[in-house]
């Protein structure tokens, strides 16, 4: 999680970590989770509703597109199994590295 110095208080940052359109079906073979929706819209709308939620709530949320290949590697070196919990650390791990301001839906 990203701190944001407001000035008065300190907001953390949650990223809600997505996948493309193009590897929503390969990681559906990962992410056990990801079988329950209907498809990519289905699950993105899910997605969006908890960035809603957590921004509702006072959260930063934003959303963060990752590469499934580096999440997939990232979650073997790290012996985690894939799932949409760990796509979200993925997502803020690749964001603190890239040092780059996520897109927020906002």
């Amino acid at each position: 999680m990203g701190a944001i110095n407001t000035g008065r208080c300190t907001m953390h940052k949650i990223l809600v970590g997505v996948v493309s359109a193009g590897d929503f079906s390969r990681a559906r073979r990962h992410i056990p989770e990801l079988s329950a929706y209907g498809g990519y819209d289905d699950w993105l709308d899910s997605r969006y509703g908890r960035f809603m939620g957590l921004s509702i709530g006072g959260a930063e949320a934003s959303l963060e597109t990752v590469a499934l290949d580096g999440f997939l590697d990232w979650c073997q070196a790290r012996a985690v199994r894939p799932s949409e919990a760990a796509l979200d650390a993925y997502a803020r791990f690749s964001w603190a590295r890239s040092g780059r301001e996520p897109l927020s839906a906002a």
